[in-house]
């Protein structure tokens, strides 16, 4: 084992602009207690997503996940004003004293921006049917101090050693789990439980709560307008709506909206029917309402993505003042830009209104409704859809210093739509 000091990314919580790498003392560890692993994290990926972690991490209890460690040096010990978040990606396990996972093994999953090692106590996950049949390679992590969690947070997935998965599937293709996996099952989960085309139990309202008909899931005859569409997630869902479902539920024109720079990354993806620039709200809502009365257009759904400060309210205001076409607003992501934390509790009082997407409820209809059948369709879509991402190219950095790096690159808005960044930590 590695005698080298570890080291965290740490933020202020405030201001996420205020960053850090922290290096630790190197102290021994306890032993390891039983059903548990430890875990040193490999490969992450650097979205505007761990900008939202770290925007909203107050509120969504984020920074609850990888506390600061006890011996994290003043004044980053002070957990009121410092946290860090986490990123999507690969781990090794170093240790474990579960009988069934061998050190060597990795896991994909929501990981500390560290370079030491975390204890995570877990158990296999379950089929929701009968409660004891296991899932493949599934793991829940159960340490109290993140059960209040939305339960996305604390699933895992077991794999073999990342020297076997670079030879057989390649350092890439890694990559890509680490930038995309978790974004993708958002759009895969909205797309076929948020806007089921069934009415086999599968529906569920994209917040997880309150009614949601099939008339609201149904596509059919209907324009999909996507803010922030070169982004990681915004692209999946129109993957997901054009090539995972039904051509008979398909809606008639997907519309992608972006800015001068990223318009040529949309129009690469090959996933919308239309290209249009953030200022187009206004010709784009009166193209639409044209459709609406010709019956080409039957019903608008916006999809929020997130994006630059203002988009959102104009598109929105927009896209709902069209008398003769139904307006839906469904809500996946934020503005991009430092944290103000009484905004963002007031963005999040306002949930209902925007119908703000659950990803983790979203995803545990799946599991409830298939159990394994859910994880083999999710993964088999997932490396079908890396096969077809065109117009994005990864990116790799080596190291804290690198990931540091690349979150200043985030806050400075220097990251281009068409880059993904992804690091060997």
């Amino acid at each position: 084992m590695s005698t080298s000091s570890p080291a965290i990314h740490v933020l202020d919580k405030a201001n996420y602009s205020k960053h850090r790498v922290v290096t630790l003392p190197n102290e021994p560890l306890p032993p390891l207690a039983p059903s548990s692993l430890r875990l040193r994290p490999r490969i992450l990926g650097l979205t505007t997503n761990n900008l939202t972690y770290a925007r909203l991490g107050h509120l969504m209890g984020w920074y609850d996940i990888y506390p600061l460690p006890a011996n994290t040096p003043a004044p980053y010990t002070d957990s009121s004003t410092y946290g860090r978040i986490s990123a999507w990606g690969y781990a090794d396990i170093v240790e474990s004293t579960v009988p069934e996972i061998s050190p060597g093994q990795t896991v994909y999953g929501y990981l500390p921006i560290s370079t030491g090692l975390e204890t995570v106590r877990i158990e296999f996950a379950k089929e929701h049917n009968d409660g004891q049949q296991t899932i493949k390679d599934e793991i829940i992590v159960l340490d109290e101090h993140r059960q209040h969690l939305w339960k996305i947070y604390n699933r895992y997935h077991v794999r073999p050693p990342l020297s076997t998965l670079e030879k057989t599937v390649g350092l890439d293709s890694l990559g890509w789990d680490a930038l995309m996996q978790g974004l993708f099952g958002t759009a895969y989960n909205l797309n076929t439980f948020g806007f089921a085309w069934e009415d086999d139990g599968n529906r569920i309202h994209p917040s997880g709560k309150g009614e949601w008909t099939a008339s609201d899931t149904d596509l059919r005859n209907a324009t999909v307008v996507i803010l922030n569409a070169s982004g990681k997630t915004g692209m999946s869902f129109a993957y997901s709506l054009r090539h995972l479902r039904p051509k008979e539920h398909q809606p008639t024109t997907i519309i992608g909206i972006g800015s001068a720079a990223s318009v040529s990354a949309i129009e690469k993806s090959g996933f919308y029917d239309k290209t249009v620039l953030i200022s187009d709200a206004r010709a784009t809502a009166a193209d639409i309402e044209e459709s609406g009365t010709t019956g080409t257009t039957s019903r608008v759904v916006y999809v929020d993505f997130g994006g630059r400060v203002g988009a959102s309210e104009a598109w929105k205001a927009a896209l709902s003042s069209m008398p003769s076409v139904p307006f839906t607003l469904v809500t996946v992501g934020g503005e991009v830009e430092i944290q103000n934390p009484e905004k963002a509790r007031k963005r999040l009082d306002s949930a209902a209104s925007l119908n703000l997407v659950n990803a983790s409820l979203l995803r545990e209809k799946g599991i409830e409704a298939g159990g394994q059948k859910y994880f083999d369709e999710f993964y088999q879509a997932f490396e079908e859809f890396k096969t077809r991402v065109v117009g994005l190219q990864l990116r790799w950095g080596e190291g804290l210093s690198a990931w540091e790096m690349g979150w200043e690159a985030f806050v400075r808005d220097e990251v281009r739509a068409d880059t993904g960044l992804v690091y060997r930590i």
